[in-house]
């Protein structure tokens, strides 16, 4: 994560500070990411903070009777962040946000839905979007990156794991 976002810093001081600006959440715990005053679009910038601490994900695999993959535990304990996306060949994909005191909720509330939807199945973890709305999945045995198509019931392998997703992600098409 941290060569994906000194790929995002060298872009924005080229030009395209838009890469660190996020609307503004009033939620007080993101202070420590923000930077800056709120500007007239009610935007602010925010900076990646490496998580020194691990967040514990023990109650929410209790809660949903799911141990989570290694490479997702990874990823919401490597950085606090607004925004990570971009595109993987061919596709735009915008990964879920890590923002701190908010990182667990969201995610309980992702898999929530998810479980909704799939007759109360976690085989698969979702962990974002896709330009098309299809699903970024994480098959939770393997590690591999997905897209979930759910109209059509169908899986499509992009990446060997979230972080080799990552790692290719650009910011420029």
């Amino acid at each position: 994560m941290k060569i994906y976002f000194q790929m995002r810093k060298e872009l924005a001081s080229e030009g395209l500070d838009f890469l660190f600006k996020t609307p503004v959440n009033n939620d007080d715990g993101n202070l420590i990411i923000y930077e800056g005053e709120v500007d007239e679009e009610e935007y602010i910038s925010w900076k990646p903070i490496e998580i020194n601490v691990s967040q514990g994900y023990k109650r929410l695999e209790d809660e949903f009777e799911v141990n989570l993959n290694k490479s997702i535990i990874d990823y919401f304990n490597s950085y606090w962040f607004a925004d990570l996306d971009g595109f993987f060949k061919e596709h735009y994909i915008k990964l879920e946000p890590v923002l701190p005191n908010d990182e667990i909720s969201s995610f309980r509330e992702s898999l929530r839905g998810y479980i909704n939807k799939h007759g109360d199945s976690l085989v698969k973890i979702p962990i974002g979007i896709e330009g098309n709305g299809l699903l970024v999945v994480v098959d939770n045995d393997s590690g591999i990156v997905q897209l979930e198509d759910f109209e059509r019931g169908t899986f499509e392998y992009i990446a060997e794991n979230i972080q080799d997703l990552i790692r290719n992600l650009r910011l420029k098409r």
